[in-house]
């Protein structure tokens, strides 16, 4: 496999044609994920047509070894091109409410199967990652909203699609890089709670109704005017959207417990988040379905913030070791007498924090 960076991308773009053999490019490095090679390729005559390249690497960049097959940069095609598909109609300017963020997935422009990389449209080059915005203290209510809706429409339109199913039916990279990682990691660290856990693990393994993004956080949500991109969808399937809740609400709330006592703000963005999402999946489930699934995305929450403390991939910023216990204890407590109302957890968390 011939290995990209920002000094040999621009000789690979000319040699696959993606990009002309005269016109200007500047390539740079996109930093934050730890699974892949990422980088920009700008165009300063046709800044319309910037793009991303990204290649898969078999050793991801984190302190503990961790290693997973390049072939999953297949299922990031796969998954992008279904997301595309649900997608249309909120890239249509005539979809677009005054108030709201246009939220949408990149387009796939070029496959290179060789050499386990793919081109795909860019969010423009003065975007915002979302996470770094969380941490510095910038809360924007509005991105909230786009994020649920965008993660309500993802999971509502695959409910219950048979083909969607069969196509994503392969869970062994969603094993991989988020259950072994995580939770299973955990069990690993505290034997004392490999029950409530392993429930955990089967519940999520077992309970299959929708696309899962399975790595829906704020480091993958570009943010930029008008808009926000969501990217990174190597550990897409079919599975329990439960799991995308939980992952999600998990960043924030950690991000609560950062900014602690100056909180409240991150706790409300769940909620609005809650609210969006919950809007977009109406009619596409039942009453029953929704408070199951609320219940196994506290499930979920839990163990994935639990695992952020304890497991393979550690946040790096919560360095409180108050704030890291309050934040452990809850999750333990939760795993092992569960919430059935996001709400509780809140009051919980705000309480302790």
């Amino acid at each position: 496999m011939h290995l990209l960076d920002e000094t040999t991308a621009e000789a690979y773009l000319r040699q696959q044609g993606w990009v002309t053999a005269d016109e200007r490019v500047v390539v740079w490095r996109l930093t934050g994920g730890v699974s892949n090679e990422v980088l920009y390729v700008s165009r300063p005559d046709r800044k319309d047509r910037d793009f991303v390249v990204k290649q898969a690497r078999p050793q991801l960049r984190t302190p503990q070894p961790w290693f997973s097959s390049v072939e999953r940069i297949w299922r990031e095609v796969e998954v992008l091109r279904i997301c595309q598909r649900l997608l249309l109609a909120e890239t249509q300017p005539e979809a677009t409410v005054a108030h709201q963020l246009i939220a949408a997935t990149p387009r796939v422009l070029h496959e290179d199967r060789d050499n386990y990389a793919f081109a795909m449209s860019a969010a423009p080059a003065d975007h915002r990652v979302w996470k770094a915005d969380l941490l510095g203290g910038r809360v924007e209510p509005v991105i909230a909203e786009a994020c649920g809706r965008l993660l309500g429409r993802l999971h509502a339109g695959t409910w219950h699609d048979a083909d969607v199913a069969a196509q994503l039916d392969d869970r062994r990279l969603y094993d991989e890089l988020r259950l072994d990682p995580y939770y299973r990691s955990v069990v690993r660290t505290h034997p004392g709670h490999a029950a409530a856990l392993e429930r955990l693990i089967d519940q999520t393994w077992h309970e299959r109704h929708s696309l899962v993004h399975a790595d829906f956080s704020p480091k993958n949500l570009l943010v930029y005017e008008g808009g926000l991109l969501l990217v990174d969808f190597e550990t897409g399937h079919y599975g329990d959207p439960a799991f995308d809740l939980g992952f999600f609400l998990s960043h924030l709330m950690l991000k609560a417990a950062y900014h602690a006592p100056a909180h409240a703000a991150y706790l409300d963005l769940s909620r609005l988040f809650w609210k969006s999402y919950l809007a977009e999946m109406e009619g596409a489930i039942s009453g029953d379905e929704r408070r199951q699934l609320e219940r196994r995305a506290i499930d979920n929450f839990a163990g994935c913030a639990w695992a952020r403390l304890d497991g393979k991939s550690q946040v790096d910023y919560l360095t409180d070791a108050a704030r890291r216990d309050v934040v452990r204890t809850l999750c333990q407590q939760l795993l092992n007498s569960p919430a059935d109302d996001w709400e509780e957890v809140l009051e919980e968390l705000d309480r302790r924090l």
